[in-house]
């Protein structure tokens, strides 16, 4: 699918088109802010992928290196992704600690993994997606997990009711531009709220048989704001094309079903599981979705993490400023060490 930027309204496209003009491209270019060099995004070369099944779903995982890996480094995407958008991370993590597994999974209504009714859409049921992954494919050995956006509810989920041996290989946290509290007045569920949204809710529950209709209609419109209104760096244009695809590939069940939860979703009671876990809590500085006074109360209950502010970029850091998720993965790995079996 290619992105139409013929259907970005004139003044919105203007911005968009500057943020990926020649000049702005080359600047980013020099300061290695885009390290595309050209190349397609998306996961590829993985060493398995495969289906794991759980409470009647199929769910899609992805890895990369040795099977019988000591550490292992799982990543959580965020809503309306799917495991690919941490693409340059995997590829980061494959080349620079080639002894570290990688595992990656398309949580229930995303990627390639089942599509559910909205009613099973829930931050719940995805911490069950990750737990169902975690047991099967990786039932021994320490974790790092990463999570961006909805991904850090869905960790802090399953730290809170995870069993206590499960709980003990957690040897480290990556939160990406996610906090314990709701994200109900700011940027997605705040752009779900919008009369066309509102509207769609109503007809699809009305007429279900017009869901794939309603659901292009929808992401026709919605992707292409939200891919120009999180994104505050220069950004390749071909990363702002791959993001609006993930967008319009989500099924609208899962816009819709996750709309609620989002808008309303606490993991305030995980906070005394984070206890004696390091990590790092990454934010840009001009995050709309998830404002710096989201990780007031985050940074107060989890004193062991460190905090840095990705200067002048948005909600997106994995595809935005990956070099920022690359070197909090790097510094933990180096802290937990990496034993050989």
């Amino acid at each position: 699918m290619q992105f139409d930027v013929s259907s970005v309204p004139r003044a919105l496209r203007r911005y968009w088109l500057g943020l990926v003009s020649p000049a702005r491209r080359k600047l980013a270019r020099q300061r290695g802010q885009f390290g595309l060099d050209g190349r397609e995004p998306g996961l590829r070369n993985l060493d398995r992928e495969g289906i794991v099944e759980s409470d009647g779903l199929r769910l899609r995982y992805y890895e990369v290196g040795p099977q019988d890996a000591d550490l292992t480094v799982v990543f959580v995407h965020g809503f309306g992704l799917a495991a690919k958008s941490f693409f340059q991370q995997v590829e980061h993590l494959r080349e620079r600690h080639p002894g570290v597994r990688g595992v990656l999974l398309d949580f229930r209504g995303h990627g390639r993994s089942d599509t559910v009714p909205p009613e099973r859409c829930t931050v719940t049921g995805v911490a069950d997606d990750l737990h169902a992954v975690l047991a099967e494919r990786v039932p021994s050995g320490r974790l790092i997990l990463v999570g961006h956006s909805l991904g850090g509810p869905v960790i802090f989920n399953l730290l809170r009711r995870c069993p206590p041996n499960l709980h003990e290989r957690i040897a480290g946290l990556v939160i990406v531009s996610s906090s314990f509290d709701p994200f109900a007045d700011h940027g997605i569920p705040q752009l779900l709220g919008t009369s066309l949204a509102s509207q769609a809710h109503g007809v699809a529950e009305a007429a279900p048989d017009l869901a794939e209709r309603l659901r292009r209609v929808v992401t026709r419109n919605l992707a292409p704001g939200l891919a120009v209104a999180i994104y505050r760096r220069p950004t390749d244009y071909a990363i702002l094309e791959f993001h609006a695809q993930m967008f319009h590939e989500t099924p609208l069940e899962s816009y819709l079903g996750f709309f609620d939860d989002l808008r309303d979703h606490d993991e305030l009671a995980a906070g005394e599981k984070l206890a004696g876990i390091p990590g790092y809590v990454l934010l840009g500085e001009l995050d709309d979705v998830s404002p710096e006074n989201h990780f007031e109360r985050l940074k107060k209950a989890w004193p062991e993490a460190w905090l840095q502010v990705g200067e002048a970029a948005g909600h997106m850091l994995p595809l935005e400023e990956p070099e920022i998720v690359n070197a909090a993965i790097d510094r933990l790995v180096a802290a937990v060490g990496v034993c050989r079996r």
